[in-house]
């Protein structure tokens, strides 16, 4: 079974995030770590990504800085990342929640900017 996929800079856009979201939202789907960095994904794509991570628990590792990351997205994003269990730990992504006159926005996060 594939754990990882890396697709980063191929310009999936929204067509293929979507169809990678309907997979990992399915119970068979044994993925660990998604990365889809700088494929001109907009916010429809990143929020069905986002609504299937709410459904799968194996898909623990995503990586998504570089898409368009606007205010449903950062909003979706920061959800999977916030409270007491979140599903995206910090450690496991490429990207950080920030707040600024209460609307949400993601930055890339800084330990992922020193790994690679």
């Amino acid at each position: 079974a594939v754990v990882s996929t890396q697709s980063t800079g191929n310009r999936i856009g929204d067509n293929g995030i979507v169809a990678i979201s309907e997979a990992v939202a399915t119970n068979n789907c044994n993925l660990t770590t998604l990365m889809v960095n700088n494929n001109g994904i907009t916010e429809k794509g990143l929020c069905a990504l986002a609504a299937a991570l709410r459904l799968n628990i194996t898909l623990s590792n995503v990586y998504i800085w570089g898409n368009e990351l606007r205010n449903t997205a950062c909003d979706a994003f920061e959800r999977l990342m916030d409270g007491n269990k979140p599903r995206i730990l910090p450690h496991n992504t490429d990207i950080e929640p920030y707040k600024v006159d209460g609307v949400t926005y993601l930055s890339e996060a800084g330990h992922y900017l020193f790994s690679h």
